[in-house]
Formats: C-alpha cells, structure tokens, sequence
C-alpha cells in the first residue's frame, strides 16, 4: 500500500521546452501534503535549506510550515534555525525552555516579516504543542543582526558572565561596546581612525577575556559566538560608512555560514532546518548568466514600483552588478558540510507577493523557457522538483526575487517546490479590542489658565480630580475641557503648573451655579527665581551639585516609580502640519500594558502591548503614508526619560549640568536643572541616523523625593541628502515634553508632547523649500496596577488589522486636549 500511494503522489515527468530539455524529478503534490518523497531525498542530510524567493510570499511561508511538520515527526528534525537574530533566539528558547516566557516570545526574536505572519504564528502554536507532549523543537537563529532582545538584555548578560568569572573589564570598554553594538553610534568610528582604533582594541579585550577562561560552559560559549558575531556585524556597517566596496551582502553571509556552523557543532546529534531567503542558501551563484530578457523583467518591476510607491532604486543595467563577486552563506555550507546539506526553494508562476501588511506586487509572467512555464503547463497546483546536477542545459527560474535569471541551476540548489499560484502572507490577528461605552451623565468644565500677575495664558498645566484616578491637561494656549462624570460631583479639580502655587477648586459649587467656563488666575510662587545656591536643601547644610542631584534621582527611580506591570489608558493625538495647516490629525484612546514597568531599558516600547478602543480621523491625510500614523504611538515611549536610557538621567557623563534654581510645582520645590549634549549620539539621545548634531533641556526634580516630575530635551540633527532629489538637502529637529503624576504612591507618565521638524532645503543655496511638523500629544487617562488585563498585541502594532468605527457619541461626551489656537512651535530656540 506505501508503495502504491508514493506512486500515485511521486511520479516524475521530463521536462521539454521545444529542442531543450529539463533534466529531473518532478513530484506532484497532493492536496494532504504528502511529502513522503522527501524520505529518500534527505535521508543522508544534516542539514535542510528552506529558501524563499521574497520576504513577502505567503503561500511559500505556508508551505514551509508544513514541510517543517513533516519533517519534524517523520525525519527527526528537531531544531528550525531562522534567518534572525543569533542572541535573541538564544535568549528567547532559554527563557522559553525553563518557562519564564511563553512561546510568544519568540514574535519579539524573529524579524517582523515572519512574526506578523499567520504562518509563524501556526507554526509556533505547532512546537508548542509539541512541547506539551514532551517533544521538544528548539528555535535558534543564525543572523549575526539582532533585535529588541538582544539590545534589552546582551550587555547585562555580558556583564554578569564576567563578573561571575571574576574578570574586570573597564567602564570605559563596556560603554564603547554598548555604543557601537547596541545604540550604532559609528560614524565617528568610521571617520576617525583614532576612535576606529580604540573600538577594535576594546573588542580585542573581550575576546582575550573569554580566552582567559579555561573551560566555557555551554552558555559562555554562546556568548563568546554572540559577541564576534556582533563585531563581524559592526564591521560591516562601518565599512559601509566608509563607502568601501562590498560584494552584495558578504560580510554578513560569512557570518551568518559560522553561526550556523558553531550550532551545528554544539549540537552534534541534531538534524537541522533552516528558514532564510533562497539567495543566502545559494551556491556557485556566479554561475548565473544576466540576459536582456532577465533586463527586462527588472525594468518592468521598476515600472510597477513607481506606480505602487512613486519611488523605485533600480536604475538601468544595475542588475547585471546585482551578484557581483556575491559569496553567500549556501556557498560555505556546501564546502564545510558537502552533501549533508540540502537546498530547497520556491517559485510560482502567477499571484501575488509583499511584506507581510504592506503593498502588495503581481508576480511577471515568467517567460517559455523557464521551469515555472513548464510546470505550470503540467497543471498540478504544487510540485517538488528535484534539479538534475548533471544537466548542462541553462534555463530560467525565479527563485530569486521572482525574477526570472538564467544558470544551470542544479549548480546551485538541490530541490524547487514550485506553488502555482503565490499570495501575499496573512496577518496575524489578535483579540478584539473592547469598546467601553460611558453612558454616564457628564458635567462639562471649560477653562483657559493664566499668570495672576501678567495675565499670559500658562501652557500645559495639569487639571486633575483630588480623589479620582482623573486628570486634563490645557494645551500651549492654557485651554482646557474636562468632561466630570456623575460619580465625581462630589470631588475637587486642583490646577499645578511648574512655577506656581497650586489652586482647587469645588465642583460641587460650580454644578450649583451651572458655571462651564472658568477663568483661572494662578500666583506665581515665592521660590520662583531664587538662586539655588542661596537655599539649604538638606540638614546636613550641604548645597547639592547638579550632578549629584541627577544621580539621585536615577538611584530613587525603583522608590518613586512603578516598578512592576500594569495598564495604562492614554488619549493619543498626531497631527501632521505643513504651512501652518493640519493635513493629517487622527486621535485615539489606547489602553496598554507595560510588562516591564516604569524602568529603564534599551527600547521601552518592545516591553508594551496596547490595543485601541477609540479612535477617529478628524483630517485624512491624503498623501496615505506613515508620518502621521496612529502606530507612531508606540515610539514616543522611546523618548521618556525614565523608561529608556539614552538620555541625560542615565547618560549624565555625555552631559554638562547646570543647575538653574528652585521653582515650585503643585506646592512642592523642585530642581530645575539644564543640560547640554557634549558627545551627542545614539547612546546619549535616542536617535541614530542621521546623526545628533547637538542637544539640550531641563530636567525638574523634587528636592525631597528626587523624583523627575518633569523632562524637556530639544535634539537637532545632522543635515543629509535626500535619496531620490540629490539636489535637495533635509535635516530634522525634535522637542519632547514629559511630565509625570502620583497614583497609589508611585509615579507615572502624566503627559508628553514630541514634535519632530523635517525642513527640507536647497543644497546650493540653503533655500527653505518646505517644513513639516509631526506633532504627538499623549495624555494619561486612567493607570491600574491590579487585575490586570495582559495586552498580547505589541505596542508598535496596534494599527494592524484594527476597523474600529467612529463612535460619535464618545467623542461628543469627551474632550482631551483641545487644540491651540495657533500652529506655532520655536522648536529649539
């Protein structure tokens, strides 16, 4: 009966194109994915190749997912090693394999091409099981570039090694590592042989200190992997910085074969399968012959790009460089593992293919003499076709980007799976966000805040009820509105503003009198202007520096600030503005999770999940792209200056300090220190390229908690050409506002406020020829720390497949943060 069913699905034709002949097997597969044929294939390999000719080929993904099954429970693979990060999969199975994490942590190691797909999450609900089952399949990566995990994590880990081993590895050598592996500050690395020499010296220290180390233990030999990985990786980008010639993607290729290699030898006994693009599992690709025809193709791509996006990078005749001296990691495997590695990729002949929640590309017919025209005219929806090594007759394939190249391409792979009809991959989904409708009667307060003395309008102050978890905050005009709910009549509003002697007032007394709009007068208070110098701070009589008081306050953050999970519900509002007009303005309310609570970390924003529950497009911005989109969200949490660590509370040492004086804010002094960037950079501000050309701010700190009650930095940028108009030049400012709030003893975000400045401008002249604005407003709404609701949809994604309508009767019965009246920013002035 086995026999009969391998024949009835196995079979294999001689493939004809008029005078020439494709030479090989061609397996039809059936609708149950019988892949038995495989049994034979691979029954003398190590190691499977499993390619895919785009990042964005979703019946290619879906496929890859079953044959990993098949292989799984019939051939004895047990270890999938993906085209992802070396230390996140590490980090990530060793989390997962001593149950600290669940499976889901694996979306935060893969690349976000897969984890966003439904395939990956099908697949890592299959090794889940599994692993119920006592059947364990290890999930490793291969890629010598790593992601959030290794950014949160790699240093720490690095750190405690050592320490355990009683080596010392200096400050100074540990802030260079972090700063080129990390936070990519290497242009200066790259410009300056100095700097250049000193990184590498420091790498050198490292790997001296793992030497010293008699016998690594199996996790000290990851690391010691992980860390030359890195500095292959650092390696690449400077010399790309340094616009030194690199064939395709060698360097990293190179890596990425000894990644693989080092896992193969730590684990000796294990069958491999790993998921990558076809061209890093390429062999002898040198062997393929650039035509006109294969020309054509990209130029018809091209056409259809700039259709799509307006915009392509191809220009004429760049294909024919494309694999240029290209050696990639298939190449290397082949001479270190010979026959024990096998190559499998895929193609279609019609559909469609894009990243994964992007746009999407039909596939080009591929042209007579190809192998997908011959399959195709065979009519089977799906077949493996096993390349004939001895065939001598070149044909087209487009197992590389869908485009259609010319070689002998046994030569180069072993196996093609070749899929009919492709499609873009399907999302993944989540839950349902909850709409929470409010019913509830609504008192209306609108009121406009002023200096008692002057009369200007304060900006920004912050309206909140006495024993509510409640609070507004009045925009630059000193407008506010806050909607009070039946359950609160009963409360008080107190208004604070840094600088003045806070005010409340009965709500009660104002539904009494049906008064709705407040002119509120606030007093300037007495500390206001006074030297700091001439006050006494403490009983010890000793006059704090200003770095002293900084360093307070970052050692205060695990007493003044939440340290564990919780939910947080914030109003989000971003605006695009051009010519003082809003052209794009869409508003939100989200609930989030922060698993991590409020603490410093890398990239804060990979430790929170939200999902939306309101949300409407006051202005549709027509030009459909991603500068005023609602998942900006996610980033602004970058910014605080408590939750991440590039900026002047845990950077201090990139900083000068001044301190300014005491003011007052909601009847407490407060420190007003200013700071100024002296090595502006990725480490110190938070943003990479193109470079911080200079920053500065205040930060204001309680002087008897210590705690940062409210952070303002101001950060200019590089200028730089622009891609597609190389006579135009851009550069890009940005001002960011965070205040914070007591609830439950504890501080939160209260408010932030991040405007990011694009001015573009003539290269010859300086000519202004344009300016944007993207301004985000992000208020706190609500703040639990019990009960609480483990949001599974990241922070960044909260966009994806969501369709919530208008709900007109939620926006009529809340207002947020009312607009200003003038679209004015003196960004960095």
């Amino acid at each position: 009966m086995k026999i009969f069913l391998i024949i009835l699905t196995s079979f294999f034709y001689n493939l004809v194109f008029g005078q020439n002949q494709i030479d090989g097997k061609a397996f039809i597969i059936n609708d149950k994915n019988d892949y038995s044929f495989l049994e034979k294939v691979l029954k003398t390999k190590k190691i499977v190749l499993l390619g895919e000719q785009s990042h964005g080929d979703g019946a290619t993904f879906d496929e890859k997912v079953e044959i990993i099954k098949y292989l799984h429970e019939k051939q004895g693979y047990n270890t999938i090693v993906f085209e992802s990060g070396f230390y996140d999969h590490y980090k990530a199975f060793k989390e997962y394999s001593e149950n600290k994490s669940k499976i889901s942590i694996f979306n935060e190691a893969i690349f976000g091409i897969w984890s966003d797909t439904k395939a990956f999450q099908n697949l890592l609900a299959y090794i889940d099981e599994r692993a119920q089952q006592n059947d364990t399949i290890r999930i490793l990566g291969f890629d010598c570039q790593e992601g959030s995990i290794f950014e949160n994590h790699y240093m720490d880990d690095l750190i405690k090694l050592f320490k355990n081993r009683k080596i010392t590895l200096t400050e100074n050598t540990l802030k260079s590592i972090e700063k080129s592996f990390i936070f990519r500050d290497l242009e200066n690395i790259a410009a300056n042989k100095k700097d250049s020499l000193e990184l590498y010296k420091n790498f050198d220290l490292v790997i001296d200190s793992f030497n010293k180390i008699a016998n690594l233990n199996f996790d000290e030999k990851i690391m010691k992997q992980v860390f030359e990985s890195k500095v292959a990786d650092v390696s690449f980008e400077v010399k790309g910085l340094q616009k030194q010639k690199i064939a395709v993607q060698n360097p990293r290729d190179e890596q990425m074969a000894k990644n693989l290699i080092f896992l193969s030898d730590l684990y000796p006994d294990e069958k491999i399968v790993c998921w990558g693009a076809s061209y890093h599992f390429a062999n002898n690709i040198n062997e393929i012959v650039y035509t006109d025809e294969t020309e054509g193709y990209f130029k018809e791509h091209a056409n259809v790009e700039i259709k799509n996006s307006g915009y392509t990078d191809y220009k004429l005749g760049d294909g024919s460089k494309l694999l240029e001296g290209a050696i990639p990691m298939g190449e290397l495997l082949k001479k270190h593992f010979g026959n024990q590695v096998y190559s499998i990729v895929f193609s279609s002949y019609e559909g469609q293919y894009g990243i994964v929640d992007s746009k999407f590309f039909s596939i080009l017919k591929p042209p007579i003499n190809s192998i997908e025209k011959q399959l195709f005219d065979k009519g089977s929806g799906k077949f493996f076709f096993e390349f004939d090594k001895n065939d001598v007759n070149p044909y087209y394939c487009s197992a590389l980007g869908n485009i259609p190249f010319k070689a002998k391409w046994g030569s180069i792979f072993d196996g093609l799976v070749f899929i009919k009809r492709s499609y873009q991959p399907e999302i993944r989904s989540y839950p349902e966000s909850i709409n929470q409708n409010d019913d509830e009667e609504v008192f209306i307060i609108n009121g406009r805040i002023r200096d008692s003395k002057n009369k200007k309008k304060i900006a920004n102050s912050d309206i909140s009820l006495i024993n509510a978890n409640r609070s507004v905050i009045a925009n630059k005009d000193g407008a506010f509105s806050f909607n009070i709910q039946k359950n609160n009549y009963t409360d008080r509003l107190i208004i604070a503003a840094m600088g003045y002697v806070s005010d409340t007032i009965s709500i009660s007394k104002l539904i009494n009198i049906n008064k709705k709009n407040l002119e509120i007068r606030l007093k300037p208070h007495k500390f206001e202007g006074v030297v700091l110098d001439e006050i006494i701070i403490n009983s010890s009589s000793k006059v704090l520096t200003a770095e002293e008081i900084i360093a307070k306050a970052r050692d205060n953050i695990k007493i003044n600030y939440f340290q564990n999970p919780y939910n947080q519900k914030f109003y989000y509002r971003t605006q695009v503005i051009e010519k003082n007009k809003i052209t794009s303005n869409i508003e939100a309310v989200i609930k989030t999770y922060n698993s991590y609570g409020m603490k410093g970390i890398n990239i804060p924003d990979k430790e929170m999940y939200g999902e939306i529950e309101q949300t409407r497009k006051l202005v549709e911005d027509s030009t459909n792209n991603r500068y005023g989109r609602i998942d900006n969200f996610a980033y602004i949490f970058d910014r605080d200056i408590i939750m991440s660590k590039s900026n002047v509370l845990y950077r201090s040492a990139s900083y000068n300090l001044k301190k300014e004086r005491i003011i007052s804010y909601n009847d407490r002094k407060v420190y007003k220190i200013s700071f100024i960037n002296n090595s502006p950079g990725t480490y110190s501000t938070g943003y990479g390229y193109p470079a911080p050309k200079k920053s500065s701010g205040i930060v204001y700190i309680d002087t008897k908690t210590y705690a940062v009650l409210k952070y303002e930095h101001c950060v200019v940028r590089e200028p730089f050409e622009l891609k597609n108009k190389s006579d135009r030049m851009a550069q890009m400012m940005h001002k960011i506002i965070f205040t914070y709030k007591i609830f439950e003893g504890k501080y939160f975000i209260n408010y932030c406020n991040v405007i990011d400045k694009t001015t573009i401008f003539s290269k010859n002249d300086n000519l202004v020829l344009s300016e944007k604005f993207l301004v985000n407003n992000v208020m706190s709404l609500e703040i639990n720390s019990s009960n609480l609701d483990k949001i599974e949809r990241p922070l960044a994604k909260i966009n994806q497949m969501t369709s919530l309508k208008e709900d007109t009767e939620f926006w009529n019965k809340n207002n947020f943060i009312l607009q200003d009246d003038k679209v004015i920013f003196d960004l960095c002035d």
